[in-house]
């Protein structure tokens, strides 16, 4: 053997790994930062957006500077490595394109380094072919699979993508609708009018005896398949009223809310789709007046007769306000009051919050909202310091207004506000609110003064990070604040802001309160049912069931003894 090739082989032989594996365990530690539900959801979204572009830059320039191989070799693994997953990309499902960006790289940078340290002693020929290898079993496998979204804590969903998914089997089934009535239906009884419920608090009006589901479990009425999106019900007179997408259709559905028969549904040639939470309308419709109001994920607001579901006016907000369509959809649940219709557009200039006549359906008024103003949380009708107003949240903080001709009543940003707003702010007391700061940051106190020139006074009691709600709305009750810590249900006292007990990982579900008995329903994210106490003192459950087996962040609702619950693939009914 030559001299040269004895020290081009000695070289080879000498390879600085270390440095490729300082990088790859910074990649894990970043995903572990990225699915860690003790940071803000801000940075957690950066992590597993930015990191794995960060390692890869980081790991080819190791490559290319400090990794020790032959320039050829350098140059050969390098184009290997971004040859395959471009080879990869046209033939992998859609949502698998975001999949190959976030992990083809660090997993690729594994096989690399993995290869290399398995070769370390062998010849040119069987280093590339093992690496090689590795790179096309891993890009490969990558287009036998989809992503049908993913879970609060950033992780994905993952399925065969042969199989079909739950829209397209519920789109293939020929839908099935109530007996014909030869009665004038009409919404006598509006005991769940919309998103949260009467007061929009999550508090249900529950009259019956203290729940305990370890002796005596809720019976399962009905069960039936719905089409995919994050939108809650509404109730009245035995008729229950959703949101849904079926295929390319956006729907607004009504129920028969005593055998979960279809009684209409009126759709619209729409669909809103994002992959980290799927399709479908996110807001909830409301019922008001004899009327079904509802806000659709692409901005489509309509008016409908609930009794059959014919259109009474309709509007296109990005059409005709020039409104984006925000990262996450539209999610407002319209707010009806003093005959206005309240919903955020988020467009520039005065069309932020916009109130349509409710019932013709023209524009009544506006108020501006930022420039890049984006929010997810719905106007509501708060009684504070005497004063009827609707509150709402967009990206630069708090503002109050009357709904009848949209006057600003005052205007907060709390200390850590970190819009776009997610969540709806809650009542502590006559004057004050508990505030959300944003996706995952914590809560705020705030305390109302109006003096006798109708001057607003607002103070911070105190802000914490000890409860972080992200998309998930908290209760108030008997002064104290019971919600998600991002995955962690927790308690907080409202006076001080001190927690009183972190427990329960039910990832990032939702509830809803019983005063009466001084209880929760949970429902979780894998989709559970668990009944808990709200207890300042300790967190004690009374049972806990598999209800819907599937990712759930609808709000459930509960109306007399008959709990509806739903996801984005079936809707259930239990009787307590």
């Amino acid at each position: 053997m030559k001299i040269e090739e004895v020290r081009r082989e000695t070289q080879d032989n000498r390879l600085r790994l270390w440095p490729a594996v300082v990088i790859l365990l910074l990649q894990v530690i970043v995903f572990g930062l990225s699915i860690s539900s003790g940071i803000n959801n801000g940075l957690r979204f950066g992590f597993m957006m930015f990191g794995p572009a960060a390692g890869v830059v980081l790991f080819a320039t190791w490559l290319l500077v400090a990794s020790r191989l032959r320039w050829r070799h350098r140059l050969m693994l390098a184009t290997a490595m971004l040859a395959f997953p471009v080879a990869a990309a046209p033939l992998v499902h859609s949502s698998m394109k975001l999949g190959l960006f976030l992990y083809g790289g660090p997993v690729s940078m594994l096989i690399s380094v993995v290869g290399l340290r398995l070769t370390e002693k062998a010849g040119e020929r069987r280093r590339l072919a093992t690496i090689a290898l590795g790179l096309v079993t891993v890009w490969g496998s990558c287009t036998l699979g989809r992503i049908d979204g993913f879970r609060g804590d950033y992780l994905p969903e993952l399925a065969w993508r042969w199989t079909p998914t739950a829209e397209q089997q519920l789109v293939n089934r020929r839908p099935s609708t109530a007996p014909e009535t030869t009665q004038e239906w009409q919404p006598v009884d509006v005991e769940w009018p919309g998103f949260r419920g009467p007061n929009r608090n999550g508090q249900a009006g529950w009259r019956g005896e203290r729940l305990d589901w370890t002796t005596s479990e809720p019976r399962e009425l009905w069960r039936i398949p719905v089409g995919p999106g994050w939108s809650s019900f509404a109730y009245a007179s035995g008729r229950l009223f959703t949101q849904e997408q079926r295929g390319e259709d956006e729907a607004v559905s009504c129920y028969d809310a005593e055998t979960g028969a279809l009684i209409w549904m009126r759709t619209n040639k729409t669909r809103f789709f994002e992959i980290v939470s799927g399709a479908g309308p996110r807001g909830t419709p409301t019922i008001a007046d004899g009327r079904l109001y509802s806000l659709g994920g692409t901005g489509v607001l309509q008016c409908l007769n609930p009794a059959n579901g014919d259109v009474l006016w309709k509007h296109d907000l990005p059409a005709e306000l020039n409104a984006p369509v925000p990262m996450w959809g539209f999610s407002s649940s319209p707010l009806v009051v003093a005959g206005r219709v309240v919903v955020f557009a988020g467009a520039k200039g005065d069309d932020g919050l916009v109130a349509f006549d409710a019932a013709s359906g023209e524009v009544a008024w506006r108020v501006a909202s930022p420039a890049k103003g984006m929010s997810y949380s719905s106007a509501q009708l708060i009684e504070l310091a005497g004063l009827r107003q609707a509150v709402f949240g967009d990206a630069e903080g708090l503002f109050a207004v009357d709904a009848s001709d949209g006057r600003v009543i005052w205007r907060f940003r709390p200390t850590g506000w970190d819009g776009p707003a997610m969540c709806q702010p809650q009542q502590a007391g006559p004057s004050s609110l508990i505030v959300p700061l944003g996706d995952g940051v914590g809560l705020a106190r705030l305390n109302f003064e109006i003096d006798e020139t109708d001057n607003w006074q607002i103070t911070e009691a105190w802000t914490s990070n000890r409860l972080k709600p992200s998309f998930n709305d908290f209760v108030v009750h008997s002064g104290q604040v019971f919600g998600f810590d991002q995955n962690i249900f927790a308690s907080l006292n409202a006076t001080t802001g001190q927690r009183n007990w972190k427990r329960g990982r039910y990832g990032f579900g939702q509830v809803i309160l019983l005063p009466t008995t001084d209880q929760m329903i949970v429902v979780t994210e894998p989709g559970d049912l668990v009944l808990v106490a709200a207890d300042s003192e300790r967190h004690l459950e009374s049972g806990q069931f598999s209800a819907l087996n599937d990712k759930t962040w609808n709000h459930p609702i509960l109306v007399g003894n008959r709990l509806f619950v739903r996801s984005s693939t079936v809707a259930v009914c239990y009787e307590l």
